[in-house]
């Protein structure tokens, strides 16, 4: 992997709560201190991030959606959240409203009726 991308790489993996470590052929060891038998091997080829069984997880340039991706395969809680990249839902392209409110029908009573 090209140093600057790894260490750019690295320290938004860290910052997600993932423990990183150096491989000696240049990728990355990322696992979930929560679960130490979930891991990914994690090197770049041809400016793309793969796993060592050949799952793109995005491209050298783009590490802040590589280490989202990382954590969400990884099982990291939250990793999916809306709170991606910290981009707002415009940003992120999100055509749903932001919140949505469900209307709660009140029942109708019929003050004539006292069986309603």
């Amino acid at each position: 992997m090209e140093a600057n991308h790894s260490a750019i790489l690295t320290e938004l993996l860290k910052a997600r709560g993932l423990f990183v470590t150096d491989r000696d052929d240049g990728s990355l060891n990322v696992r979930n201190p929560l679960h130490p038998h979930v891991r990914e091997a994690v090197g770049a080829v041809n400016g793309s991030y793969l796993t060592d069984d050949g799952y793109e997880l995005g491209e050298q340039g783009d590490e802040p959606a590589t280490a989202d991706r990382i954590a969400f395969l990884l099982g990291l809680p939250g990793a999916a959240g809306p709170h991606r990249a910290g981009l707002s839902a415009e940003a992120r392209g999100d055509k749903r409203p932001a919140h949505r409110t469900r209307q709660l029908r009140q029942p109708q009573h019929n003050a004539e009726d006292p069986s309603s």
